[in-house]
């Protein structure tokens, strides 16, 4: 998953803590790439051929194995009873940020668990709802949502959508292939055609490269005494130099809500060095008031009481915010 403070809840907690860096109590940077550091961190086209690939790639994955053997029946019995009610409201009217909300909802409640992605020894394509994360939650609203709108409604066709989300190329192959910084998800999934990054051409400034994983492997069970890992890191966290992410300033946020939509994927862009994005959520527009649903660090999925803004601004460590939207496929 991406590298927030969810993400790489374990190792940045640990760092951070023992730096006295910021003031928390608790750190959670264990959703792999960019879960909310919020009360934590108290400051803080795709062409068609590649389309293709892509799409033979998993349909290759699951014919070796089928998800749902790997996933607790009452889990994937929940999502297939989700997606039986998403399509219904799908086909009563095709609006994509209604279609995104139901979802989001329908994960309210779920209890907050940083670093749920790293429990396994081994990669697997995790799907819990015993508990969620920033990164897992959005991923969760956007596969649903991909799901629906290809018309699907069985958990494999999920499952196959969040693999497609979370692994570089769609194809989970070890540890190295998940998206771990959350700006690589967002590029990386706008390079797949599934999401369009927002106001990338409007003059804002750019996030640093992300080096907080290979600065800091001993933090990472993974690969801390795994120097062939390790590498493989660093050459990831490399070519992430090459490509630049704009956001928006967090005293300039205001200035671009009402040109949000439900739905939208947002993530808050840190001051910490050596990562991008600390936390992720999703946007719940209420008129021009922009809030959002998120999965708070203090407690569970929620709506939360403040607008982005007023979010952004009450932690210090967060110093912009970068939006993106889901694309329909064709």
């Amino acid at each position: 998953m991406a590298a927030t403070l969810c993400n790489h809840g374990t190792g940045i907690a640990q760092v951070l803590k023992a730096a006295m860096f910021l003031f928390f109590s608790f750190a959670l940077l264990a959703c792999a790439g960019s879960c909310d550091r919020e009360q934590t961190v108290q400051d803080s086209s795709m062409d068609k051929n590649t389309a293709g690939a892509v799409e033979q790639r998993l349909s290759d994955d699951r014919g070796q194995a089928s998800y749902r053997k790997s996933v607790d029946k009452e889990v994937a019995d929940t999502i297939e009873q989700w997606l039986s009610e998403g399509r219904e409201l799908w086909e009563k009217k095709e609006d994509l940020p209604s279609l995104i909300a139901f979802y989001a909802e329908r994960q309210l409640g779920i209890t907050y668990v940083g670093g749920l992605l790293d429990e396994p020894e081994s990669e697997q394509l995790v799907v819990t709802l015993e508990g969620s994360d920033c990164v897992l939650f959005t991923e969760m609203s956007q596969a649903l949502t991909l799901t629906t709108i290809r018309q699907k409604e069985d958990f494999e066709d999920f499952a196959s959508n969040l693999q497609r989300l979370r692994y570089r190329d769609g194809h989970m192959d070890g540890y190295i292939s998940r998206l771990h910084y959350f700006s690589d998800w967002l590029m990386t999934n706008q390079e797949e055609g599934l999401i369009t990054i927002l106001f990338q051409d409007e003059g804002l400034p750019v996030i640093e490269p992300p080096f907080f994983m290979s600065r800091n492997r001993e933090n990472y069970r993974h690969f801390a005494e795994n120097d062939e890992l390790y590498e493989k890191i660093r050459a990831m966290e490399a070519s992430l130099a090459g490509r630049e992410l704009a956001y928006i300033p967090q005293e300039r946020i205001p200035e671009f809500e009402h040109r949000l939509h439900t739905g939208d994927i947002i993530g808050f862009v840190t001051t910490i060095e050596g990562l991008d994005i600390t936390h992720t959520g999703l946007v719940r527009m209420e008129g021009d008031r922009a809030g959002f649903y998120h999965a708070s660090t203090v407690g569970a999925v929620i709506v939360d009481e403040k607008t982005i803004h007023e979010y952004a601004t009450d932690r210090r460590a967060v110093k912009g915010l970068v939006a993106a939207r889901l694309r329909i496929p064709e």
